[in-house]
Order: C-alpha cells, then sequence, then structure tokens
C-alpha cells in the first residue's frame, strides 16, 4: 500500500466517525418518536458525499472538507463561544478539519509520485 493510499484512509476515518454520532442522534431521537432527529441524516449525508469525494478526488475532497469545517465553526459559533464549547468542536468540527488536511497531504504526494 502505497503512503498516499494510507492517508486516504486514515483521512476517511474521522468524518467517518462523526457520521456515525450523526446517525446514532438521528436514530435516537426518531426512536423516541421525535422526528426533528430526521434532520441529522443531512449533514451525515452531506459528510458522506464529501468522503466519497475525498476517495475519489482527494485534492477536491481536502478543499472541500476544509471548507465544510469552516461552514460548520461558523455554524456552531455562538455554540463555540459558550461553556459547552468541546462538544461541537470534536464531534463535527475538528473531523472535517483533520480530514481535509490530511487528504491534501495524500493529493500532495500523489502529484508527486506521478
Amino acid at each position: 500500500m502505497t503512503t498516499a493510499k494510507g492517508m486516504k484512509i486514515a483521512a476517511l476515518i474521522p468524518p467517518g466517525l462523526a457520521t456515525a454520532i450523526l446517525l446514532l442522534f438521528a436514530v435516537g431521537e426518531t426512536a423516541s418518536s421525535d422526528w426533528s432527529g430526521l434532520g441529522h441524516l443531512i449533514p451525515a449525508a452531506l459528510i458522506g458525499l464529501l468522503m466519497w469525494l475525498g476517495w475519489k478526488r482527494p485534492m477536491w475532497g481536502g478543499i472541500l472538507l476544509l471548507l465544510a469545517g469552516v461552514l460548520a465553526a461558523l455554524f456552531f459559533s455562538d455554540a463555540l463561544r459558550g461553556p459547552e464549547w468541546l462538544a461541537p468542536f470534536l464531534i463535527i468540527i475538528a473531523p472535517l478539519l483533520l480530514a481535509g488536511l490530511v487528504l491534501l497531504g495524500a493529493a500532495w504526494l500523489e502529484q508527486k509520485a506521478a
């Protein structure tokens, strides 16, 4: 296995865990008769789509994951200023930013090897 492929695999683990958490929220809230839990499926599907793009085209996937991380930070900006800032940061923002950076590194290695 090449280093770039290993980096792509490693980059998809954090957003995969974030997606799993969002799906757990969706199932848990929907199972308790709260239909608003289905709203967690939208970001889970978007992250899944970005993960797929990151596997196929790591440069574009990395850029879009970084952009999604910045947009998520802006969306959760009020929560990040409060006392409970760590949860949204570790569940959504950090995995997207980390995956974006690692995918950009993998894309750089692929371009360097070509």
